[in-house]
C-alpha cells in the first residue's frame, strides 16, 4: 500500500459527520465535524483552517457556500 499523505489521509480514513452542497468539502483547508463527535453544535459542517487564522471560521449547515475567496482545491 502506498503511503498516504496528510490530506488522503483525512479524505480516506476520517468520516465525516454529514456531507452538503458547500464548496468547502473540496477545499484542502476544511477540517470537518468526526463523525458521532458531541463537541460542535448540530448545524456546524466543519472549519475554515485559512479564514479569520487562528480563530477559525465556523461553517454552518445552513448557509450553503458556492463560492470562497479562500478557496484552495485538493487535488
Amino acid at each position: 500500500m502506498s503511503k498516504l499523505n496528510p490530506v488522503d489521509f483525512l479524505a480516506h480514513v476520517l468520516t465525516p459527520e454529514k456531507q452538503t452542497d458547500h464548496v468547502c468539502w473540496k477545499c484542502k483547508y476544511l477540517k470537518w465535524v468526526l463523525k458521532d463527535s458531541k463537541f460542535p453544535p448540530a448545524d456546524i459542517i466543519g472549519w475554515c483552517k485559512k479564514i479569520h487564522w487562528p480563530h477559525y471560521w465556523c461553517i454552518p449547515d445552513t448557509d450553503v457556500i458556492t463560492k470562497c475567496y479562500a478557496f484552495e482545491s485538493k487535488l
